[in-house]
């Protein structure tokens, strides 16, 4: 029986020894770098990352400013880079090509999303006004229309074959050429053409905003110019 009890409070003691050596003493917790009570303390960002973000900002501020200064739009981008690489090439002429090649691509490709409400991509419209502006009856074979309409001959066959379908245009033998088949608006082609070419001039109007009316007419004189000689 005393045997039992002793076994018994040995192994009391045994699990009290290891519960105190487990728990630390709560005066001794606190270290040297513990807050002084009562005292706000800050968080302060170790001094090596704070330095390189500042060094990233500083290097990324001076390349959109270099950026900036040397490259107003994706020409200038375009012929600064080629005066680096190849600064025997006389890029004068490039400054003009390649915007009126860029902001041709630009206005077009605005034109078509002005134009999806009415269900007419540009190349359409452009048909459609050419027989619309022609006067009554409204009618050309598609040679006459490729004078007008900057499109290869499959192309065109294609744009009246769906302008054909949508019933906007009727197609007949022409009297004076049995070999090709005139192309006539219908109807219904004429109201959508003079829907559509309000919304075309509108466009035109919009791309030119930041023009005023001696800048337009100067630019227009001197791309006349141009095309003048392209068609001689």
């Amino acid at each position: 029986m005393l045997s039992a009890i002793y076994l018994h409070v040995k192994i009391l003691a045994v699990n009290i020894i290891r519960r105190m050596s487990r728990t630390p003493d709560r005066k001794t917790r606190k270290t040297a770098t513990d807050p002084v009570p009562g005292r706000r303390q800050s968080r302060q960002a170790p001094a090596a990352p704070r330095a390189a973000r500042a060094a990233a900002a500083s290097a990324s501020a001076e390349t959109a400013a270099e950026t900036a200064e040397r490259s107003g739009d994706v020409v200038d981008q375009l012929l600064h880079d080629w005066s680096r690489e190849r600064p025997d090439l006389d890029a004068s002429a490039m400054a003009v090509v390649g915007r009126v090649l860029h902001l041709g691509r630009l206005f077009e490709a605005d034109l078509n999303r002005s134009l999806r409400a009415l269900g007419i991509p540009y190349s359409d419209l452009d048909v459609l006004a050419t027989l619309r502006r022609c006067g009554a009856p409204y009618r050309l074979t598609p040679t006459q229309l490729r004078r007008s309409v900057l499109l290869t001959s499959g192309a065109m066959t294609a744009c009246l074959n769906r302008l054909e379908a949508r019933g906007l245009i009727a197609r007949s033998f022409d009297a004076n050429d049995r070999r090709s088949l005139a192309a006539e608006l219908s109807a219904e082609g004429v109201r959508l053409i003079d829907r559509a070419i309000g919304e075309r001039f509108a466009h035109a109007e919009r791309s030119l905003d930041g023009l005023d009316a001696a800048e337009r007419a100067q630019l227009a004189r001197l791309l006349r110019k141009l095309r003048l000689r392209r068609a001689s």
